[in-house]
């Protein structure tokens, strides 16, 4: 009795674990590392987001603003598109002016391994480890970013 326990214990943990989206604390893989290209000389800013999301088209407009006042030696913001066709992604990127470094993600591998609960999502990663995340849409997101990440937006 107490095997079978154990192994649906083990087979549970390991099913709710594939679940769970990254959350504040947890590690970045590092096949993601090396996907997101990304190291431990900075912060990065890891913006999810798509061409059908309205609340990603309000976003972006703000987050160029805070791509253009960040210190690049110490910070990184990278956007993450998930739409499947890559021309309406490009398109949608063009259309917004997009200031920062995009991962085109139409295979879904990083999206599927952060799991966002939603979009826009945007987490905080400094030494490859998840320090704030915050899902959906936020008014002055940029204010919002400066503030966690605790500098000035000159």
């Amino acid at each position: 009795m107490y095997i079978k326990f154990m192994k649906t214990l083990i087979l549970l943990s390991f099913l709710l674990h594939s679940l769970i989206a990254y959350e504040v604390g947890s590690k970045v893989d590092e096949k993601l590392v090396s996907l997101l290209k990304i190291d431990d000389n900075r912060t990065y800013i890891i913006d999810f987001f798509a061409s059908w999301c309205h609340s990603c088209e309000k976003e972006i407009p703000e987050l160029n603003r805070l791509n253009r006042s960040l210190d690049r030696s110490r910070y990184e913001l990278i956007g993450v598109s998930i739409d499947k066709d890559i021309q309406k992604a490009k398109a949608f990127e063009r259309s917004l002016h997009v200031s920062f470094r995009v991962l085109n993600d139409t295979t879904h591998e990083i999206v599927s391994a952060f799991k966002p609960l939603g979009m826009p999502s945007l987490y905080i990663v400094k030494e490859k480890k998840v320090l704030h995340v915050i899902i959906g849409a936020v008014d002055n997101i940029n204010e919002v970013i400066v503030s966690q990440l605790g500098v000035h937006n000159d």
